[in-house]
């Protein structure tokens, strides 16, 4: 268990991890100017903080992969913060 303000630890992506990045999905293409056919969420991360942030790992194919920052407010929109591409293999941590 994570101490408060923490990243808890890497989990694999659920239904409700994967609604997120569908929901997500259009102000990710705009920000990175691509368009995506597969946009699989992997592995996430959560930060309780006031909301929630959201570390998540998404499967884009091409040997490709994308590292998502979302942050969660208290009225439950989600806003993308950061994007980070090219990072299929790498270990989620925070950006």
């Amino acid at each position: 268990m994570s101490k408060i303000g923490e990243y808890t630890e890497p989990r694999k992506a659920d239904e409700k991890i994967q609604q997120l990045c569908n929901q997500v999905k259009d102000q990710v293409e705009t920000k990175t100017g691509k368009e995506y056919k597969q946009f699989t969420a992997i592995l996430y991360r959560t930060q309780v903080v006031a909301g929630k942030n959201f570390l998540i790992k998404v499967d884009v194919g091409d040997l490709n992969g994308l590292h998502l920052l979302l942050y969660r407010d208290l009225s439950d929109r989600v806003e993308v913060i950061k994007v980070e591409e090219h990072k299929k293999d790498d270990p989620l941590v925070p950006f």
